[in-house]
């Protein structure tokens, strides 16, 4: 079966068994699910093509990227957080329905295969959701780079000692994709991931650092500081195992 195919009689099943369609909330989230793959993969594509790779790769990065673009160009409020996580566990509902429904149209057992992607984002997609629009906040409120006078502090008193900021021909700045490795308070250590390369430390916001975790993947524009890198500039972040490529 194709998938545009298949979306259409999801839907007019969906519609025919609700008494009052217009006004369910799970219709509406439905729809923008259904509205939202066809976006992503073409119409006449198989049903079954659809793979745990593709799913993720739709759900992690494209839906991110394209469904929740517009974000960055306007105030991401912590009301507009909650909401953009609340609407990605109802798009994984009904993606999770829609895969149920076709294995019961076709005899299939594709939803069990997908279902590990689909009950891991359920946590780590909100989340990466959560920290871009707070993240993004940040850079906007402080107008650039974070300053923490007490790290200034503390580095001044010798706790630059675990990597050296004024290494003299050193880069002063630095932009790209950085999974998380370490978390020690604001101070974050992460990976670039062209590079391979460690970047310790970076100074984050307290209310961002306290939802990070390790494996989180962040685009970001940094700034070598004597009291530690500081993020300049920001794009998303992305859930744990995103192929960023």
């Amino acid at each position: 079966m194709k998938l545009g195919d298949a979306i259409t009689r999801f839907l007019d099943h969906a519609r025919l068994n609700d008494s009052n369609p217009s006004s369910d909330p799970q219709h509406a989230s439905n729809q923008a699910a259904m509205l939202l793959l066809t976006e992503c993969f073409s119409a006449d594509e198989a049903l079954a093509d659809i793979t745990r790779s593709s799913l993720r790769d739709f759900l992690s990065r494209w839906y991110l990227e394209k469904a929740h673009g517009s974000q960055q160009a306007d105030s991401a409020s912590a009301e507009q957080s909650g909401g953009s996580a609340s609407a990605s566990l109802d798009m994984l509902d009904s993606i999770e329905q829609f895969f149920s429904w076709t294995d019961k149209q076709n005899g299939t057992d594709q939803s069990t295969e997908l279902a590990p992607v689909l009950n891991e984002l359920r946590h780590s997609l909100p989340r990466a959701l959560q920290i871009t629009n707070l993240l993004s906040d940040a850079v906007r409120a402080h107008g650039g780079a974070f300053t923490f006078p007490e790290f200034l502090t503390s580095f001044e008193e010798g706790g630059s000692s675990q990597y050296d900021i004024d290494v003299p021909g050193s880069v002063g700045a630095i932009d790209g994709y950085f999974r998380i490795a370490r978390i020690e308070g604001r101070m974050i250590e992460a990976e670039e991931l062209i590079s391979e390369e460690r970047v310790w430390p970076i100074v984050f916001p307290q209310e961002v650092a306290e939802i990070l975790d390790t494996g989180y993947i962040l685009n970001l524009e940094l700034v070598r500081k004597p009291a530690g890198w500081q993020i300049t500039g920001c794009g998303f972040a992305f859930p744990p195992g995103t192929d960023i490529s």
